[in-house]
């Protein structure tokens, strides 16, 4: 119906030059039909047409324009969709900063000012609103919507059950049109389904059996209703996927709490909408901005943890890859192995590449440099003006490119044998990420936690862990981050707080790991992979101890298994069957990074040391003037192995920003790193403060950090630290790192090894006389 106007206005604008009087109200007129458009098909595009309108308005508008406030607070109100949409906190900070501009145009006693209103005055008045609008009314849907929302407001505010009852009547009566498609039925639907679980738990008090509810009070019907309006809701042909997942996110924590028999199904629905909302963002920051703003990052582990307890560990190891490490997963399905299908069809197998390619340079943009908006300065009302919106931009080209590769993906899938070509990952494909070891997966959940080991060709193995492991993990995390922001490298105090942390993350993690390992015959000194999730992946559990084991000797977990970690199982597949056809099988060439300075005069020594062990021949160094950057990221093709010895910069709440320090202050960040594709590598030491810590502020489930980084763009292994490190640390632990692998006798020096060689470079390393305990849990290997 409203194509007609559309054209309507489109065809008025075009017959416009850019100075006829009448362009603003067209365009006026235009950008309001198109946010209508928005607001009943939810499709983001609509909005973008309004807002590209909204700011040309704006540009026409001269300073003292009587109704500039008015223009100034419609695209405010359009960049608040988008922020609601997209997540992106630049959009909001725009709409306050318009919405402030026109309120400086509208001083006290001016007929258009908002004045603020008592929320009991604000229902009575839209009480009387309602008495004067009747039954069949096409704005009552919406007067019943709002009046209800200031009632659950008046609810959570007082605790009186009585707005909930009218808000719940008010909100039958709206919902009554969703069959007729109301373009507000998706709003009406999830603030149902939302206040009906606020009765549900207001009389029901606490959680208990459904059985309990039928027999006394009858309040099942009230549960089974909001679960029912949650499913309309997520089926609702016009709501985003955003909208979505957050009416699946209510449902699941209704049906989980209350042990209903549709969580399964909630979950399922849940995780598959995830991955569809964050792929709204065109760029992994506004992707990472969305993950870090909204309540579903425990949604993963709450979903396994229901599998779990349903007997369904298989399940429940597929929901974790499904749900963890969406911004590494997705921008590793952009380089997806394409050997077979070339061999089957090299034209799809190429336009594939093309396609993915131009996204992964999208999704990778740098927000400073060439991404967000630029501003040509305010005219004389203070407003700004002249701003170009590169997100609108990158957006649509965002669009263009994914609706191009899904219709190459089907045209892969309907090929014989690629039936299953980019779904998602099934059990019997995970289990082989333990084709070198057992991996144990470490599940936390405020419902239950649990430990899963996952054998090649062996059922999954589930340890319980106590009631309060979710509480005192948390807890445990928070209390060594912020020791180790309050003391110094090496102080008694972190000393001590790390000692019981270990001890701790034994009784919690590592005895009941290790005595069921043996228990399974997997004999000591095993490689092992750890991946644990949410907080946990915070905390060094490769060194939880002492553990005792059959005698009195107690040791750390690292020295009865060799530990690596991974962020995900998809990750260690990969480390290990990527193609290194173009590898060398002899000598490896190593590239050495050093930026030495005066907090790290130990770097020259270490940098000649690992020269001598490795061979002269096969090192190359980049220091000093030669260490940019582009130099260095110019010289990783060449060379398998790498070695850094620098400055590790962390940003925390800034993931994508944390970097290598190089000559001039040169930062050689995350996203950077990660654009490179080295399909020939093999090892990197990062010998630098932080390339493996997670802040408490971030988003620990998505493994942002710099050694993450250098596993996805191609290092099978990788070694880091997780937190700042001794500078003599350095020249000393990679010492009796590269000696272990480059050691008389040694057949070949190979990556492989690595794991092994950290470990009896960490052990060498506490065995000196003065190194505390910190020194040598730091340094961790990921990968292969």
């Amino acid at each position: 119906m409203l194509r007609t106007p559309l054209r309507l206005y489109q065809e008025s604008l075009d017959l416009m030059d850019k100075e006829h009087p009448d362009r603003m109200s067209v365009l006026m007129n235009l950008a309001t039909v198109y946010h209508t458009c928005f607001r009943q098909t939810d499709d983001s595009r609509e909005l973008e047409k309004a807002i590209s309108r909204q700011r040309e308005v704006l540009l026409l508008s001269p300073p003292g324009h009587e109704h500039k406030d008015t223009h100034l607070e419609n695209l405010a109100f359009s960049l608040i969709c988008r922020f609601e949409t997209f997540g992106r906190m630049d959009c909001l900070e725009e709409a306050i900063s318009l919405y402030r501009a026109a309120l400086r145009l509208c001083p006290r006693g001016h007929p258009r000012r908002p004045e603020s209103l008592h929320l009991k005055e604000a229902i009575n008045l839209k009480r009387e609103n309602l008495a004067l609008t009747p039954p069949g009314h096409p704005m009552r849907p919406q007067i019943l919507h709002n009046l209800s929302v200031s009632l659950h407001t008046r609810y959570a505010w007082t605790g009186d059950i009585g707005y909930i009852e009218e808000g719940i009547e008010h909100l039958y009566e709206a919902s009554k049109v969703v069959k007729s498609g109301h373009p507000d039925s998706r709003h009406i639907l999830h603030v149902l389904a939302r206040i009906l679980v606020y009765r549900f738990r207001h009389l029901s008090l606490m959680p208990v059996d459904l059985s309990f509810i039928f027999s006394r009070t009858g309040d099942a019907e009230h549960l089974e209703e909001s679960i029912a309006l949650s499913r309309s809701a997520i089926e609702y042909p016009f709501s985003s996927a955003r909208d979505r997942l957050i009416a699946a996110k209510n449902w699941t924590v209704t049906a989980h709490s209350t042990r209903h028999s549709s969580a399964r199904t909630a979950y399922r629905k849940a995780l598959s909408l995830l991955q569809r909302a964050i792929d709204l963002g065109p760029t992994v920051q506004t992707r990472h901005e969305y993950l870090s703003g909204k309540n579903i990052r425990s949604l993963p582990m709450d979903a396994a943890s229901y599998a779990i307890e349903s007997r369904v560990c298989e399940e429940a190891i597929e929901m974790l890859e499904q749900g963890r490490a969406l911004l590494w997963s997705g921008m590793r399905s952009l380089r997806t192995p394409l050997e077979h299908l070339r061999g089957a069809n090299r034209s799809l197998a190429d336009e594939f590449t093309e396609i993915s390619q131009a996204l992964e340079a999208i999704i990778t943009t740098t927000h400073v440099h060439d991404f967000g908006q630029t501003l040509a300065g305010t005219d004389d009302d203070g407003v700004a003006i002249g701003r170009k919106d590169m997100f609108a931009r990158d957006l649509a080209e965002k669009r263009r490119l994914s609706g191009g590769l899904d219709k190459v993906v089907l045209r892969i899938q309907a090929l014989p044998g690629f039936e299953n070509f980019w779904r998602p990952v099934p059990f019997c494909h995970l289990q082989t990420a333990a084709m070198g070891g057992p991996v144990v997966i470490i599940n936390l959940s405020e419902y239950c936690s649990d430990i899963l080991i996952i054998r090649s060709n062996h059922p999954v193995v589930h340890i319980p862990t106590p009631t309060n492991f979710f509480h005192r993990v948390t807890k445990l995390a928070h209390q060594l981050s912020e020791t180790r922001k309050s003391y110094r490298l090496e102080s008694k105090k972190y000393d001590r707080v790390l000692r019981q942390t270990l001890e701790e993350l034994s009784e919690l993690v590592g005895q009941p790991v290790a005595n069921r390992l043996m228990e399974l015959g997997i004999p000591e000194h095993s490689r092992i992979w750890l991946c644990p999730t949410s907080v946990l992946a915070s905390l060094p559990v490769h060194a939880a101890g002492p553990i005792s084991l059959r005698t009195n000797v107690k040791r750390y977990l690292r020295d009865i298994y060799v530990c690596s970690y991974t962020p995900s199982l998809s990750a260690l597949i990969a480390s290990k069957s990527r193609n290194l056809s173009g590898s060398s099988s002899g000598q490896p060439s190593l590239l050495i990074v050093g930026q030495p300075d005066e907090s790290l005069p130990g770097v020259d020594s270490e940098t000649r040391s690992i020269e001598c062990l490795v061979g002269s021949g096969s090192v190359t160094r980049i220091a000093g003037e030669a260490a940019t950057s582009e130099n260095v990221i110019a010289r990783l093709p060449m060379h398998p192995w790498v070695h850094f010895a620098c400055h590790g910069m962390l940003q925390p709440g800034r993931p994508f920003e944390s970097s290598f320090l190089l000559q001039h202050n040169i930062h050689l960040t995350l996203l950077r790193i990660a654009k490179s594709h080295l399909p020939t590598a093999e090892l990197a030491f990062l010998a630098a403060c932080h390339p493996a810590e997670l802040t408490e502020d971030g988003t620990p489930d998505e493994v942002l950090h710099l050694t993450a980084a250098m596993q996805f763009s191609g290092f099978r292994s990788v070694i880091g630290t997780m937190w700042a490190m001794v500078d003599e640390d350095g020249q000393d632990l990679s010492g009796y790192f590269y000696g272990k692998i480059f050691a008389t006798g040694a057949q070949v020096a190979s990556y492989e090894k690595s794991a092994r060689a950290l470990r009896h470079a960490t052990q060498k390393l506490r065995a000196e006389k003065g190194v505390s305990l910190e020194r040598w849990v730091n340094f961790v290997h990921y990968g292969a």
